[in-house]
């Protein structure tokens, strides 16, 4: 079993969690573990347990990362057996545009890379626009799909709370998790990319 990260950090075990609660219980173990705060003889231990501070925090940053941790700690034979997730009609919907949006703007940007001239790049100016609105369409998207996972992140919370079993709920949400994650990533890098290509 992994160091809990929770416990390191001083926060409840949680589904739903924020940012700013992790950042902020990280800032306050973090001051009285850094190394720089510490005798020169405690200064090799206070590093190593500083960076495992880190990475619990960015652990549990991460929506996917915090579930995933959060059923190997409460569900370890459910997380164990890593059944493959099924994905039902929403998330085939949002892996479909994610693919096309990323298509859409990769075709667009091997053209523009391929243009000889200024007004060759200037003519797929219309195209360009149409890949950035689909992206930003498929973000939406994926935006209120992750709206929709901190609710049922809550409702794991609760059923936790009530000491019920919520191990198929935290292996379902934490493979949505992973998903949009993945899909989120892919999207901000294809619309970084129309910046790169200048």
């Amino acid at each position: 079993m992994s160091t809990d990260a929770f416990a390191l950090l001083g926060l409840c075990r949680r589904a739903a969690m924020d940012a700013e609660e992790v950042r902020s219980a990280f800032q306050k173990v973090g001051a009285a573990q850094h190394p720089d705060h510490a005798e020169a003889s405690e200064k090799a231990d206070r590093a190593a347990g500083f960076t495992s501070l880190n990475e619990a925090q960015a652990m549990l940053s991460s929506p996917c990362r915090r579930l995933r941790h959060l059923l190997e700690l409460l569900y370890p034979a459910t997380a164990a057996a890593r059944t493959g997730a099924v994905m039902d009609d929403e998330m085939m919907d949002l892996f479909s545009l994610t693919g096309a949006a990323v298509q859409q703007a990769q075709s667009v940007l091997s053209r523009k890379q391929q243009a000889g001239s200024a007004l060759a790049r200037a003519m797929l100016a219309a195209e360009e626009m149409q890949a950035q609105e689909a992206i930003e369409s498929a973000l939406t998207r994926i935006e209120s799909a992750r709206d929709f996972l901190r609710a049922a992140m809550e409702g794991i919370d609760s059923t936790l709370a009530s000491c019920g079993d919520a191990s198929v709920a935290l292996q379902s949400a934490a493979a949505r998790a992973g998903f949009l994650e993945k899909w989120h990533q892919q999207l901000r890098n294809a619309f970084a990319g129309f910046f790169d290509a200048g």
